[in-house]
């Protein structure tokens, strides 16, 4: 006798933290997509300045070679902070936690030795 096949329902809670590691992944891809087009965008600004005094050698030359992979670089991340606003908004507020006081010490109780 055949068995019914498995089936699986996400509960709100298992929904939100999708949401969550999704967005965290996007967050951690926008990291590192921004210190990548930072060094390309300061190997160029250095290409530039090294070309007043040195022209078109083929140092210059390599580090200007990188300046076009900054503008497919500055396109992802612009989609990445689409991304990451779009699910932002999606993911429910939670309300803020605040600390128990429990066994603190009282304002302007400090003891001092």
């Amino acid at each position: 006798m055949p068995q019914p096949p498995l089936t699986v329902a996400l509960t709100d809670w298992q929904k939100i933290e999708a949401l969550k590691r999704v967005r965290e992944r996007y967050q951690d891809e926008l990291t590192k997509v921004e210190a990548e087009i930072t060094d390309i965008l300061t190997a160029a600004a250095e290409a530039d300045f090294l070309a007043q005094y040195l022209g078109d050698q083929p140092e210059v030359k390599e580090l200007r070679a990188r300046k076009p992979d900054a503008e497919a670089k500055e396109k992802r991340r612009q989609y990445l902070i689409a991304l990451i606003e779009r699910l932002e908004a999606v993911i429910p507020k939670q309300p803020e936690v605040k600390p128990a006081l429990a066994g603190a010490a009282k304002p302007g109780g400090i003891k001092r030795y």
